[in-house]
């Protein structure tokens, strides 16, 4: 009997984590599904205004938007998995179920296991994150807009516009079709290193770089080509029923080989250069990157505890100013992170103590909170707080009222 009691418990324990991550899961997804569109959509509108005047196709804007994904993912899962704990704990306050679970010998401890659990394998996944996936994803992605922005030319013809592909080659076309990439009057104008000049036209073509991106290849129907020898002899070559392919080879400029930034290391590129002898980085700005990303990753285990007090919080105050503390928590807490381990990249510090301080300022702040909050169910520790504010809303609300009632108003006629 003794173990067929054990058992029920324990299988009335696993259907009440359920439970409560279940709840989780919907305000989580909700709030992943709004804030990652809205910082890409940000960004996508900065890029259509960087890349307005380079004629980049749209595809190439898509693949770089997609290469910020874990860039904001990053910045987006912590608000997520707080804002996800925290409705589910101020649900069950509101509905005074949490005093329920109490009452039935629950402790807060044990309400906030299967939320500390999914902090620990956010954490895990925050870790991998930071360390691996945005490195590449953040080289890529600059790789994507130097080629966009600097590397001259990406075989696209705006219509009627001169195009200088290299120091002795231009490209012009009347019309170019923006889907098919099909040209129309097209005229390409060739110096050889010898002196010999060569215009290639023809009615219709194509234009477009081979793979490897270091030739470029002009397809014709209907081609004309005049060769212009320093001697001064001309020689024509005429296509008129079949296709003329003319490959020009190209240079084009490579991008940077990935390392040449911190921040497109992964973490154990990071670790490996910090113990090198002769470091290709200096060391603070490596580990400035190095603790940062790892801090940033364990503050994902110990975030569910800020959530589940000021979800306590939040059964008699208004549940928007225990959305609105947290938040900015999370912010200053992020904004510190970054301003010290940029400190230690200008070399100004040493970022190591400070970062490790920060995140056990935020860990002891947090306990605190969860502390003060199980002792005290029915009253957060941050209520003074909400109260003061909801006050002073209720005070500028009546405010405004008031001087929309005594305003003048104008006499007609």
């Amino acid at each position: 009997m003794r173990s067929l009691s054990g058992h029920g418990r324990r299988q009335s324990a696993a259907t009440l984590e359920r439970y409560l991550l279940s709840l989780s899961a919907k305000p989580f997804i909700g709030t992943l599904a709004i804030v990652l569109p809205a910082l890409l959509l940000e960004r996508l509108l900065r890029l259509f205004d960087l890349l307005a005047d380079t004629d980049v196709p749209t595809g190439s804007v898509g693949r770089m938007l997609l290469d910020l994904v874990p860039q904001y993912l990053g910045l987006a899962l912590p608000a997520a998995l707080f804002i996800g704990v925290y409705f589910v704990i101020a649900r069950l306050s509101r509905g005074n179920e949490l005093e329920a679970m109490q009452n039935a010998g629950v402790s807060m401890a044990w309400i906030s296991r299967p939320f500390l659990l999914l902090g620990l394998a956010l954490a895990i996944v925050a870790y991998g994150l930071y360390g691996y996936a945005q490195p590449f994803a953040r080289y890529a992605y600059r790789a994507a807009l130097w080629s966009a922005t600097e590397s001259g030319w990406n075989a696209t013809i705006p219509p009627g516009r001169i195009i200088h592909v290299g120091r002795n080659l231009i490209v012009t076309a009347d019309a170019a079709d923006p889907g098919t990439g099909e040209l129309r009057n097209v005229l390409i104008h060739q110096q050889e290193p010898d002196g010999t000049e060569e215009i290639t036209t023809g009615e219709r073509g194509s234009l477009f770089l081979t793979d490897q991106g270091s030739q470029l290849v002009l397809s014709l129907e209907d081609g004309h080509r005049l060769v212009i020898h320093p001697n001064g002899r001309v020689a024509t070559i005429t296509s008129q029923s079949t296709s003329m392919s003319r490959p020009f080879v190209l240079h084009l400029r490579a991008f940077r080989p990935r390392g040449g930034d911190e921040r497109e290391m992964t973490t154990a590129e990071l670790w490996r250069a910090h113990l090198a002898p002769h470091p290709t980085l200096p060391i603070r700005r490596l580990d400035g990157e190095l603790y940062s990303r790892i801090l940033r990753a364990l503050s994902m285990a110990v975030l569910p505890l800020l959530a589940v007090s000021l979800g306590i919080s939040g059964k008699r105050s208004r549940r928007q100013y225990g959305v609105l503390v947290g938040v900015l928590i999370l912010i200053l807490y992020d904004h510190a992170i970054q301003l010290t381990a940029a400190l230690g990249t200008a070399g100004l510090i040493d970022p190591r103590l400070p970062l490790w301080g920060i995140f056990l300022a935020f860990t002891a702040f947090c306990f605190w909170m969860f502390a003060r909050a199980s002792q005290h169910t029915s009253e957060g520790p941050l209520d003074p707080l909400f109260t003061l504010l909801e006050d002073a809303t209720d005070r500028a609300a009546k405010g405004l009222r008031g001087m929309a009632l005594f305003r003048p108003r104008s006499r007609a006629g």
